[in-house]
């Protein structure tokens, strides 16, 4: 069946992420859950939540779960599942869940590989004057 991906995130950031990530790619290639962490909200309840959708998407093949923010409430929840076979990458943006989508048949792994690749290509600089050249920094 492949792997499912669990999107935890700090209000509706998740499931905004993952409409125009649809719209982009025009469908959903793989089984896709978000959860909404208000600032507000019981962590011990949350994390209940985050363990009953894991291991309902899970498939056998295992959960890809994408936080917001590391060291932030979701992504401290989504460390500690008790979902067995699970990784959990913070830094959600749109081009990681766009890569995650598009390689969707890749093994658990493989697959947290290029979202970690997808998040980090997304993210550079580049000059808008006309009178200057097309730049990007790489580190």
């Amino acid at each position: 069946m492949g792997v499912s991906i669990l999107i935890v995130t700090h209000g509706k950031i998740g499931q905004s992420i993952l409409d125009t990530a649809t719209k982009i790619i025009g469908s959903v290639p793989m089984l896709v859950k978000t959860i909404s962490i208000d600032m507000d909200e019981n962590c011990d309840i949350s994390l209940d939540q985050v363990n009953i959708v894991g291991k309902k998407i899970d498939t056998g093949d295992g959960v890809l779960i994408l936080t917001d923010l590391f060291g932030a409430t979701p992504s401290n929840i989504a460390s500690t599942t008790s979902i067995s076979q699970s990784i959990v990458v913070a830094g959600l943006n749109l081009p990681m869940l766009i890569r995650v989508m598009n390689y969707h048949s890749l093994p658990l792994y493989e697959l947290s590989d290029k979202a970690v690749g997808g998040g980090k290509d997304g993210v550079l600089a580049y000059y808008t004057d006309k009178n200057k050249k097309n730049v990007t920094n790489s580190n």
